[in-house]
């Protein structure tokens, strides 16, 4: 959830939604609430006085409506952030920069530490030692075919399946 104008008035108040919830019940409802504001330093108290009341963080999303340059530059920061970037972009090993991060990273990671997991078991009550991954909805929407291999590094293939299925392939395989 977006809030504009975050840090005063309406906008403090009031998050866009059809049955005009506030941003605080939506806090407490554990939304994630971003607080778009020109104001760094005024949108910072907004989300400290909104932090007491409810337990809960905003996020802070720097937006200055003002000026067209500065909403675009806005805009693409934030979309660089949820997920999806931009179709050509690859991890330095040449994967879909989606699947590099929410896969093949997480999975190597984990790896890494079998050793050190394999260790901390023999000293846990039961005996064993867990990873857990999570991931979003999105695993859900991939299609029937799940994950397409040939997208993974096939330019191609990547701009035909589009950046929205490629994040839902990359949830699926997290």
């Amino acid at each position: 959830m977006i809030v504009t104008g975050g840090n005063t008035g309406i906008g403090k108040e009031t998050a866009q939604l059809p049955n005009d919830a506030k941003a605080q019940e939506l806090l407490e409802k554990n939304a994630e609430v971003y607080m778009g504001s020109r104001s760094k330093e005024r949108a910072e108290a907004a989300i400290s006085e909104l932090k007491e009341e409810t337990g809960k963080e905003a996020i802070f999303l720097q937006l200055d409506l003002a000026n067209l340059d500065a909403v675009r530059r806005d805009a693409d920061e934030f979309k660089s952030g949820l997920g999806l970037p931009p179709i050509d972009q690859l991890t330095t090993d040449r994967y879909d920069v989606q699947f590099g991060t929410n896969v093949l990273g997480h999975a190597h990671f984990t790896l890494c530490l079998i050793p050190e997991l394999l260790e901390g078991a023999k000293a846990s009550p039961d005996g064993k030692a867990r990873v857990i991954h999570t991931s979003s909805s999105g695993a859900y929407m991939v299609g029937s075919d799940g994950i397409q291999y040939n997208t993974l590094r096939g330019a191609p293939a990547r701009r035909k399946l589009g950046s929205q299925a490629l994040y839902f392939q990359s949830k699926y395989g997290s």
